[in-house]
C-alpha cells in the first residue's frame, strides 16, 4: 500500500460510520469506526465497539482497539486507558508503561517537562520519565 498524504476521517451518512479519505478524495479506509480522529505524529485515534485504537498514515490499524480511551501522541507517546488504569503506549503500540496509573496526563515531548509524563499513584501526583 502507498503512504496517502493527510488522510482526513469522513462520516458516511450511509451507515453511520467513519472512515478515511487521501487528499484526491479516494477512500482509502472504509468507513466501519464509530469515531475517527485526526492524525498526530504519523497516529490517528479510531473507536470501534466502544474500544480505541490506532491507524497509521496508511490507514492500517497498528493498535487494535481495546482501550477504554486515548489520547493523541505526542513525542511518540500517547497515553491511554485499559479499565480504570492509565498507561503510555508508543507508536508501535508497545505499552512503555502497562496501565497501572490512577490517572495520567499527556507525555510531554517537548516543553520544559521534555520526556516526562505527570501520573496518580496512591492519591499522589508524581512525575516519572519515559
Amino acid at each position: 500500500m502507498v503512504a496517502h498524504a493527510q488522510l482526513t476521517p469522513f462520516f458516511s451518512s450511509y451507515n453511520g460510520k467513519y472512515g478515511y479519505k487521501d487528499g484526491s478524495g479516494n477512500i482509502v479506509v472504509v468507513p466501519h469506526y464509530d469515531l475517527a480522529y485526526p492524525f498526530f505524529e504519523g497516529r490517528a485515534a479510531v473507536r470501534e465497539a466502544g474500544k480505541y485504537g490506532y491507524l497509521d498514515e496508511n490507514g492500517r490499524e497498528v493498535v487494535t482497539p481495546k482501550y477504554n480511551f486515548t489520547w493523541r501522541f505526542i513525542g511518540g507517546y500517547a497515553t491511554v486507558k485499559l479499565g480504570d488504569k492509565f498507561g503510555f503506549i508508543d507508536k508501535t503500540g508497545k505499552e512503555v508503561v502497562p496501565p497501572s496509573y490512577e490517572d495520567a496526563n499527556n507525555f510531554h515531548g517537548g516543553c520544559c517537562y521534555k520526556g516526562m509524563a505527570h501520573v496518580k499513584e496512591k492519591g499522589k501526583w508524581k512525575i516519572i520519565t519515559l
